[in-house]
């Protein structure tokens, strides 16, 4: 094991300094503290996962003890800007652009032609919500993938895209849109000249018009039912569930239900959710995808989303 650095107080040179071995009984005090909090589940076989993560923020602040960082983060202003740092480390998972390539494909092939019938008539609106947004990428893939479908489909429309994260550090990232060369290398040339600005220092930002519609929000997923969050279009929650026993997993499932309007698409990380059923949803086949439909009335003459 490499030794942990940090910079001690009263010292201009680096000093190599290791953190004590973390007890069974110190693991149990934060993982209870981290349920407790956020809902986050973490086995006994992640005692190294939690250490690495521990370490970087308390070295960070130059503290040397597990105890003393475990009571600095539930104290005053301070602590609470700290633990908000921690769960960001926690919590953010891997995520880039164009990730799920299958769930766009489901969005744009199934769900987006159906209300393309709709706006004969008048403008549709399309609510999604991408819940565990991250930085983002995931959200702004969607309302790419959806602005760009709906203009070849000549249907005019309304989005809006609420993204949601218990990572404050993540959500602001977001909100800015602003990205590396290479988080942006799966992006095709043509999405980059229509959606984003290259910046002074060669970063590329998502285009105002699009981030205007997406509105980034933090939420604690234990308080989602709670949320001042209306009936969605589509819910997208990938590699979320994946942090929580199989109960707080099917009450979070039942919870992004209930917010789905009739008709609305629920898309979920593939082998995160087995065996679940709810009375008002419906398995939607389409391949790579673990995605769910909300019941609706159908009127005459019109076939619907087709499971």
């Amino acid at each position: 094991m490499k030794p942990n650095m940090e910079y001690l107080p009263g010292y201009e040179e680096l000093v190599v300094k290791r953190l004590p071995q973390m007890e069974p009984a110190q693991f149990q005090q934060w993982a209870v503290l981290l349920k407790k909090r956020t809902g986050m589940r973490l086995p006994d076989n992640r005692i190294s996962f939690l250490v690495t993560n521990l370490g970087m923020r308390m070295r960070a602040l130059g503290i040397n003890n597990f105890q003393t960082y475990f009571d600095y983060v539930q104290n005053g202003r301070e602590g609470a800007i700290e633990w908000d740092q921690l769960v960001h480390h926690l919590t953010v998972h891997e995520t880039r652009f164009l990730r799920q390539e299958s769930v766009l494909a489901l969005i744009c092939e199934k769900y987006l032609p159906v209300r393309h019938d709709e706006c004969v008539a008048s403008p549709v609106t399309i609510n999604v919500w991408s819940v565990g947004c991250s930085t983002g990428e995931e959200p702004y893939s969607i309302a790419m993938a959806v602005d760009d479908h709906m203009r070849q489909l000549n249907c005019q429309y309304y989005l809006g895209v609420t993204a949601s994260d218990i990572s404050r550090s993540a959500l602001a990232h977001g909100r800015k849109g602003i990205y590396t060369r290479q988080q942006i290398k799966a992006i095709e040339p043509e999405w980059l000249n229509n959606y984003f600005t290259v910046t002074e220092d060669d970063k590329f930002q998502i285009n105002e018009e699009l981030r205007k519609r997406v509105c980034f929000n933090h939420l604690n997923i234990l308080d989602i039912g709670a949320a001042p969050i209306g009936k969605m279009d589509i819910i997208v929650c990938q590699n979320l569930l994946i942090y929580f026993d199989k109960e707080q997993r099917i009450d979070i499932a039942n919870t992004l239900a209930d917010h789905l309007q009739p008709g609305g698409l629920l898309i979920l990380g593939v082998g995160e959710l087995l065996n679940w059923e709810h009375p008002e949803v419906t398995r939607f086949t389409y391949a790579n995808t673990l995605a769910f439909k909300r019941q609706q009335n159908i009127p005459d003459g019109h076939d619907g989303l087709d499971a």
